[in-house]
């Protein structure tokens, strides 16, 4: 039989061995000064995630305002439109109706302001007013 250090096959011996372990640990737990227990408090609190925490709740009220205008964008979006009120793309495409297939930029800016050239049309057809003044 080999009664060596390593080879602790006797459960009285484990139990000893238990015991003095709980012994010293206690006693060391007891004498134990307070700068020490504040440097013990930070790492135990850093090991279970102390840390991690407080970062996220610095980022909770960005995150909450986020929120928030995506909310308000979204219903902005959404909303439904008065029955009385045109919609945008419908006057794009009763515009876009009246176009030529084909047009470049001069003449859309020409169709886009066909009612001032006829209202200007209108205005060289009218009669010039004579000047007052005598000049």
């Amino acid at each position: 039989m080999n009664n060596s250090p390593d080879n602790r096959s006797d459960p009285l011996d484990d139990e000893a061995w238990v015991r003095r372990a709980r012994t010293l640990h206690e006693h060391a737990c007891a004498h134990i000064d307070s700068r020490m227990r504040a440097r013990l408090a930070a790492a135990r609190s850093e090991a279970l995630g102390g840390g991690r925490r407080s970062q996220r709740l610095v980022w909770l009220p960005a995150a909450g305002a986020m929120a928030a205008c995506m909310l308000v964008i979204g219903v902005m979006w959404l909303r439904p439109q008065p029955p009385g009120a045109p919609a945008a793309h419908e006057e794009t495409a009763q515009v876009d109706s009246g176009l030529p297939s084909e047009t470049d930029a001069q003449q859309l800016d020409f169709y886009q302001n066909l009612d001032f050239y006829q209202w200007l049309a209108q205005q060289s057809q009218l009669p010039a007013h004579p000047r007052r003044g005598g000049r």
